[in-house]
């Protein structure tokens, strides 16, 4: 009896090993790198007991024959702005800051134009601040001096917040610019700069080993060790040189500065889904996932649906340096995708990874 137990016992334990694997998705979104001639794309399922599926297909550049792994970092862009939001939640739990409080008295030492005192941080965090949004060009020849980038970022609010609002705040307009006074508005409640403090309140807890900032690859390596981000003008796909150059200037690094394996970013979208563990408090998760009245967008978060997520759910979506990545967020299970080309508009293929890799798992 007692060997029959224990034989039924390491059988169930090796049962558990084998649901607890996650499922290789790379042949289900292979397809669709394939169709749309991206070098390389990735995605990863998870819920409440972790990752459940993963998979990439592709080659780092798509000018070298060296494979992306499961392991490679990816640049997730706008994505960034879901954990810029997420620390203000956490100032406010914490007494530094208000949803309601004007950016001119979050900011105290700038000079704003009077018009700024109707302007909240909730406005600047949801995207209604009446700060117009930048080109690329625009933000390639942002001026902030060259201090270290908290500095850079409080003299950018400074010139920013010196002119009078275009118009009222309330109407959507997106804005990287806004979440580079956000930046600025987190380091001057909290005396830290926003790396440390991303460091500290968002990777650490998280247990976001491989999150970072910056471009992931490294500049003229021979043997790619990250996957390179790729512009695209109809079917010419050009490496992007993985410098900061490429990427944002730190005054509006909050808005997409970060980058993380698969396996982490679906950590973050997992946290988005359930706040666990409870970074901020539950009425201040709420704030962040509910949009104000006549909009979809709350704090960095779109609502959106997906089938096979579970429901409603919230999303963001970021390119950068050649990177695109896609998160969606349930309330059972989250989803994310990656893909080595940029372009505004692609969001759609990050859905359609997403939905492969659902449907392969049902």
């Amino acid at each position: 009896m007692i060997a029959k137990a224990l034989c039924a016992l390491i059988a169930g334990a090796m049962l558990c090993g084998a649901a607890e694997k996650p499922v290789d998705l790379s042949s289900a979104i292979a397809p669709l790198r394939e169709k749309h001639k991206v070098p390389a794309c990735g995605v990863a399922v998870i819920d409440r007991n972790g990752i459940v599926g993963i998979g990439v297909t592709g080659k780092r550049r798509s000018d070298r024959d060296f494979p992306a792994t499961t392991d490679d970092i990816w640049h997730i862009g706008s994505c960034t702005k879901a954990m810029t939001a997420a620390l203000i939640g956490m100032l406010v739990d914490e007494g530094k800051l208000r949803w309601d409080m004007p950016v001119t008295e979050a900011l105290p030492d700038i000079s704003a134009n009077a018009g700024w005192r109707a302007v909240t941080i909730e406005h600047f965090v949801t995207q209604r601040s009446a700060i117009a949004g930048m080109t690329r060009g625009q933000w390639r020849t942002i001026d902030a001096g060259g201090g270290t980038p908290r500095e850079q970022r409080f003299a950018f609010a400074k010139q920013m917040l010196a002119q009078p609002p275009e118009r009222p705040p309330g109407k959507f307009e997106y804005s990287n610019a806004g979440y580079g006074i956000v930046g600025a508005i987190i380091e001057q409640a909290a005396n830290r700069s926003y790396e440390d403090l991303m460091k500290e309140r968002i990777f650490a807890p998280l247990k976001l080993a491989s999150a970072g900032f910056g471009p992931p690859g490294v500049t003229g390596e021979r043997v790619p060790s990250q996957p390179w981000g790729h512009y695209r003008r109809d079917d010419l796909l050009t490496p992007v040189v993985p410098s900061l150059d490429n990427h944002f200037p730190p005054a509006i690094a909050p808005g997409a500065c970060v980058h993380m394996s698969l396996r982490d970013f679906a950590k973050f979208a997992w946290w988005v889904s359930s706040n666990e563990p409870a970074l901020v408090k539950p009425q201040t998760f709420r704030r962040l996932q509910t949009p104000p009245e006549g909009s979809t967008y709350a704090g960095g978060l779109w609502l959106t649906e997906l089938p096979g997520i579970g429901g409603a759910a919230v999303s963001h979506s970021g390119h950068m340096g050649g990177f695109f990545g896609v998160f969606h967020s349930g309330k059972g299970r989250a989803c994310v995708s990656v893909f080595n080309t940029e372009g505004g508009g692609w969001e759609w293929l990050g859905d359609e990874i997403a939905s492969a890799a659902l449907k392969a798992l049902k």
